[in-house]
């Protein structure tokens, strides 16, 4: 492995900060700044992401379409028929819809490569303290941007092909019975995998000098060597981008919808950045004691 401005000393000043969560707070501000410009980053992509939501997730749960989440709604007896109009059946769709294809960006699974991997390099420099934004995230999009642009229509491809085969065997023809539900859970935990997967894809591309097929390899590595750190940070991406943004703005309301909003400026995507450039940091240092 061919380490780009990665050594031990620099990862000695990681650890002089007493581990991942007071390197977090100390950092807050500048982890802050990151997640400011990978919300403005994947605006620019959310539209392929509003797609996926609209094509592949009324395949596996079909409450992604207005007419059957409406007799969904009515099914439910919880609400007065009369009271469920179109239009709020319209309005709840498309807050669902847009908070999935949040959830589908904040697990790097429609992305933008090149911005994740700039703000990746930007949150390396921050965590040895010798960071300055501006000149990180130009440096890593100008270095980068060909390799991350790749991965990021990689994992567009095979996430939409993942999904659709969920889809496929959880209402398709050959739903029903064992080979079914062995065929949808088989996908399910590759589609989980790769979730894994990609915490460690964006910090290789920005860290470490290796080739687009070595980078897949690495992080395909590092996903089964710490993969009881990787799944909890998968739990918590279900957690920030799926499970609280809904019951916020589904359960609180208008209040929910604010405080999810402020999630989303200030917090979820570069908390998750964070993480995953501690982790795959980490886990490089490890290779690197070994090959020293």
């Amino acid at each position: 492995m061919n380490h780009q401005q990665l050594n031990t000393d620099d990862w000695k000043k990681v650890e002089r900060k007493r581990g991942f969560f007071r390197s977090y707070a100390r950092d807050f501000g500048k982890v802050s700044a990151g997640n400011f410009v990978l919300l403005v980053g994947n605006m620019i992509v959310f539209v392929l992401a509003l797609c996926v939501v609209m094509l592949l997730f009324p395949m596996i749960i079909p409450q992604f379409m207005p007419d059957k989440l409406k007799d969904y709604i009515i099914g439910t007896g919880l609400v007065d028929e009369s009271l469920v109009t179109d239009d709020a059946v319209n309005n709840m769709y498309y807050l669902m819809t847009m908070i999935a294809s949040f959830m589908l960006c904040g697990f790097n699974l429609v992305a933008n490569g090149p911005v994740c991997s700039a703000v990746s390099y930007y949150y390396k420099n921050v965590l040895i303290g010798e960071n300055s934004f501006k000149d990180d995230i130009k440096k890593g999009l100008k270095d980068n941007w060909k390799k991350s642009l790749g991965a990021m229509f990689v994992s567009l491809i095979v996430t939409c092909v993942l999904l659709f085969n969920i889809g496929y065997y959880q209402n398709g023809p050959m739903s029903e019975g064992a080979m079914g539900m062995a065929a949808k859970s088989f996908f399910f935990c590759v589609l989980s995998y790769w979730c894994c997967m990609q915490l460690f894809i964006y910090p290789l591309i920005a860290c470490v000098d290796l080739s687009f097929k070595e980078v897949y390899r690495n992080a395909a590595i590092m996903a089964v060597k710490n993969f009881p750190l990787a799944l909890l940070v998968f739990v918590i991406q279900a957690v920030l981008f799926g499970f609280l943004p809904f019951m916020l703005v589904f359960v609180v309301g208008s209040l929910g919808y604010g405080i999810a909003m402020l999630l989303y400026l200030l917090f979820s995507f570069g908390f998750i950045g964070y993480i995953s450039m501690y982790l795959t940091w980490r886990a490089i240092q490890k290779i690197i004691q070994t090959e020293d």
